[in-house]
């Protein structure tokens, strides 16, 4: 019979990684940031996800804000990444009505149902806002049906909903972008280290979004669109305003741009830098970065 080799507990040795705290941008936060009591409606606390598609890296993260950690409530932000075929990505992220108790479920639906709708956008591209308003009322009926299931009014599970259509042109040089959304998520894009939003009142440090109350299933007809390219060496960002108002600061904008202009970070350090902690900023907060090789 082998011998097996008995070991003291002195004789084992762990490396020990070094671990931080959540960066702080600006003043230090009031709240703690770490999770109180559990949720009645039990969904994670967070997501990580990611992923390296053809010319294309993606890296996504979904983190539950402090004040949802300290009174215990469900983290209300959803996204979801979805590859048609190799040469087409949809990503899309959602943020539930803070006022509204079941608007996570609005928002997780959104984007789970995102991909089942997107062959209606498709057969329309021609007309890109014909197609944005198909897809965003093909949602907005899900989220009726959902409602319907739960037996609640549609208006609870009020979201606000941005999706990106990400796709390979044939000369292999460039991705085409469409970016859709009701409500007060927005996108951004990376240039260098210079950022530039594909939407309106999102750069200053006191503007205030004029789409902030705009949301589904209500509001099908206030969608927005924007299309581009996405060219070697740029990085495309998704979010929701969790993130958004802490980067109408310049200060948040540069530290995003010192982190993000050097290519995709692996997955911790991406949630870790997601998890940046500043003050009067605590809401759930979700983005979705797409980098172009």
């Amino acid at each position: 019979m082998e011998q097996v080799q008995e070991y003291a507990e002195a004789d084992v040795t762990w490396d020990q990684p070094e671990l931080t705290e959540p960066h702080v941008i600006g003043r230090e936060p009031r709240l703690v940031s770490r999770p109180g009591p559990l949720p009645a409606f039990r969904r994670p606390d967070s997501e990580i996800d990611g992923a390296d598609l053809r010319g294309l890296t993606v890296r996504a993260a979904s983190v539950r804000g402090d004040m949802h950690r300290y009174y215990g409530t469900v983290r209300q932000d959803a996204m979801g990444l979805w590859q048609d075929n190799d040469r087409m990505l949809l990503a899309c992220v959602a943020d539930g009505v803070g006022s509204k108790e079941l608007s996570h479920i609005g928002a997780v639906t959104a984007c789970d149902v995102a991909r089942s709708n997107l062959p209606d956008f498709l057969a329309q591209t021609t007309d890109p806002t014909r197609a944005a308003r198909c897809f965003v009322e093909n949602i907005a009926d899900d989220i009726h049906a959902r409602a319907a299931q739960e037996l609640v009014a549609p208006n609870s599970l009020s979201t606000t909903f941005l999706a990106a259509l990400v796709e390979d042109l044939p000369d292999q040089s460039r991705h085409h972008v469409t970016v859709i959304r009701v409500g007060d998520c927005t996108a951004w894009l990376l240039r260098g280290s210079v950022w530039t939003s594909l939407f309106r009142n999102q750069e200053n440090e006191e503007g205030v979004a004029n789409t902030a109350t705009f949301a589904l299933p209500r509001d099908v007809d206030r969608v927005e669109v924007r299309t581009g390219y996405l060219h070697p060496g740029d990085m495309l960002l998704l979010c929701t305003d969790g993130l958004a108002k802490p980067m109408r600061g310049a200060e948040v904008r540069a530290s995003l741009a010192s982190w993000w202009s050097q290519g995709p970070p692996p997955l911790v350090d991406f949630f870790w830098q997601m998890s940046f902690r500043a003050r009067t900023h605590d809401d759930d907060r979700t983005a979705v970065c797409v980098w172009r090789a």
